[in-house]
């Protein structure tokens, strides 16, 4: 088990964490054998407790490409003070301390944001937390990524877990002493070692609180990467910029959402304003359709009363017509009777003059009785026809009169009905 950062050797509070039993790596819920060395977990694993109450060990391995032959090693932590070496070339690799610095910041911002989670400081970070899914879906994290590029050549895989013994895999007993030294225990097979923290890292990174590392050469030897372990405290520098990048787009979401209630708002205000101008509009419809049926019905009224008084004034004028052809047709039949009267009176007068003359042809010559009796008889039958062709011009005339005044009365009756039967129209 591991032992506490303080001289008295007291534990320290805190959950415990499931490890790899070969290569100390966290162990996954449901994982049969470790994603990193393919050792068996068996049951249960290792079951540590963290050194530091709720903080793992970052397990850091650490690729540097050789500037001169372009083989890849692992350089260990004294590389820090005294620079790297290619273990194939023997060329010294010039390392920036900046580094250094950015490896150890991303070491430490892998076990403050990723899991175990004992405290729940991460949950609300969301996918904001570019190490959500370490500890959970995959036990590390490969850097550079796609999210987190780096400034160095340094390729780096970190993960949590706890260092175990290079000889039992056994998780090791580890006593943090003073002046940036710690050592190692392990309680099974009683190896132990004893390390240092590089102070010019000490210097940059204050966070650091202790830092294990074997020689990679055994490492090398076998075809693996010898780890760095790492213990870390307090919150990493990586966490304000996630926190700001979720208060950001927290801020950026209650802006969109206020934007989002503003424009609903002004939608929902424009569909009023529309449809209280689409009412207006209908009212202003519905009292110009009332303004346009009174006009017509107005327009209507005053041609029906146009037509009436044409109608009256066109029946007045009939009358008129009928009492000028009556007048006429009576004028007709008195001149027709003063004629006949005429005839009469003549007639009348020409029988008292032929009936003196009879009287005087009888007292001159009684012998010319019998011519005379013919002579008049034949001016009485021509007397006769010319009355009776006198009588029968009357009754002609008569008859066109009444013939004249019937078609007048019929054509008048047509036109009055037509007129009507127009009125009618209108109306409906």
């Amino acid at each position: 088990m591991v032992q506490p950062a303080v001289p008295s050797g007291a534990p320290a509070p805190g959950n415990e964490l499931r490890v790899c039993v070969r290569c100390g790596i966290v162990a996954l819920n449901g994982q049969s054998r470790c994603a990193i060395c393919n050792e068996p977990m068996g049951v249960r694993g290792h079951m540590v407790q963290p050194l530091l109450p709720g903080r793992p060990w970052a397990r850091l391995e650490m690729v540097l490409p050789c500037p001169h032959c372009g083989v890849e090693f692992s350089p260990g932590p004294e590389a820090v003070e005294s620079g790297a070496h290619c273990p194939s070339c023997h060329q010294p690799a010039a390392v920036e301390p900046a580094w250094w610095d950015e490896a150890v910041h991303l070491a430490h911002a892998v076990v403050d944001l990723g899991h175990p989670d004992f405290y729940r400081q991460n949950e609300h970070l969301g996918v904001y937390n570019p190490f959500a899914d370490v500890g959970l879906s995959v036990p590390c994290a490969s850097l550079p990524s796609e999210r987190l590029p780096m400034q160095s050549p340094l390729r780096l895989r970190v993960g949590p877990g706890a260092p175990p013994c290079l000889r039992c895999g056994n998780p090791l007993i580890v006593r943090v002493l003073t002046q940036g030294r710690q050592t190692t225990e392990c309680p099974q097979c009683g190896d132990r070692e004893a390390f240092a923290l590089p102070l010019s890292l000490v210097g940059r990174v204050p966070a650091i609180r202790a830092l294990i590392g074997f020689a990679p050469d055994t490492a090398a030897a076998q075809g693996r990467i010898e780890p760095w372990w790492l213990l870390m405290e307090g919150p990493s520098t990586l966490r304000p910029l996630v926190q700001a990048q979720l208060e950001q787009a927290e801020k950026d979401a209650a802006e969109r959402a206020a934007w989002e209630a503003w424009n609903l708002q002004e939608r929902e205000r424009l569909e009023r304003e529309a449809r209280l101008q689409q009412a207006q509009s209908e009212r202003e419809a519905a009292e110009r359709g009332k303004q346009e049926k009174a006009a017509r019905e107005k327009a209507d009224r005053e041609k029906a009363d146009r037509a009436a008084r044409e109608t009256a004034a066109a029946l007045k004028d009939t009358q008129a017509q009928l009492e000028q052809s009556q007048r006429a047709l009576q004028d007709t039949q008195s001149r027709a009777a003063q004629s006949q009267q005429s005839m009469e009176k003549a007639l009348r007068d020409a029988q008292e003059a032929h009936r003196g003359e009879m009287e005087r042809a009888q007292q001159d010559a009684w012998t010319q009785a019998e011519q005379l009796r013919g002579m008049m008889t034949q001016q009485d039958q021509m007397w006769r026809a010319q009355d009776a062709k006198r009588q029968q011009g009357m009754d002609e005339l008569k008859r066109r009169h009444t013939v004249r005044w019937r078609i007048a009365i019929g054509l008048w009756v047509v036109f009055f009905l037509a007129v009507a039967a127009d009125l009618l129209l209108a109306v409906k």
